[in-house]
């Protein structure tokens, strides 16, 4: 059984040889640290894996539950079509705040739509 350490090593491996730096969402990350969010979103693999799957999969609309920051949710905005979209959803209004902002940063403001509270 793979343990934490070595999961987490493995993951960041992938990251440092198969991905380039994305401004946005690295923006996005120091973003949700910055407004005290949890350190709980997905890794950028596993972020690049859900985007791969919507793209794989022909969706067009994506559920998520638990916005967060919104990291995840701009992952899989980018992968589906350009009429795509995410309605996505977050109890926590602070939450909620930092992921509209992270959404405008990353240039998908027009997908994730929405029952984000104000």
């Amino acid at each position: 059984m793979m343990g934490r350490k070595t999961w987490a090593s493995v993951d960041d491996y992938i990251v440092d040889v198969q991905f380039e730096a994305d401004p946005a969402l690295d923006a996005v990350l120091a973003t949700n640290h910055d407004q005290g969010l949890p350190a709980i979103d997905v890794s950028p693999a596993q972020g690049k894996l859900l985007s791969l799957l919507a793209r794989m999969q022909g969706a067009r609309r994506v559920l998520e539950i638990g916005t967060l920051g919104g990291y995840s949710t701009i992952w899989m905005a980018r992968g589906l079509p350009a009429d795509g979209k995410i309605v996505t959803l977050e109890l926590d209004p602070h939450h909620a705040r930092v992921a509209r902002s992270n959404f405008e940063r990353a240039g998908v403001s027009d997908r994730p739509w929405n029952h984000l509270p104000r």
